[in-house]
């Protein structure tokens, strides 16, 4: 995982959220995804949690 994003596919995408709070202690913005897989599993991601920053 490069930054501070998080990829998350629909099944992972609470546990991301919280994750990202807590690690940025910043509302993140939500993208959707283009070729990353989650973060938690194999699966494709269909979002990135982003800090403003990134975007």
């Amino acid at each position: 995982m490069q930054g501070k994003s998080k990829n998350a596919c629909e099944e992972h995408m609470d546990m991301a959220f919280d994750d990202f709070l807590i690690e940025n202690e910043a509302f993140p913005n939500l993208c959707e995804a283009a070729d990353e897989k989650c973060s938690y599993c194999d699966k494709k991601a269909k979002y990135v949690l982003k800090e403003a920053s990134e975007i």
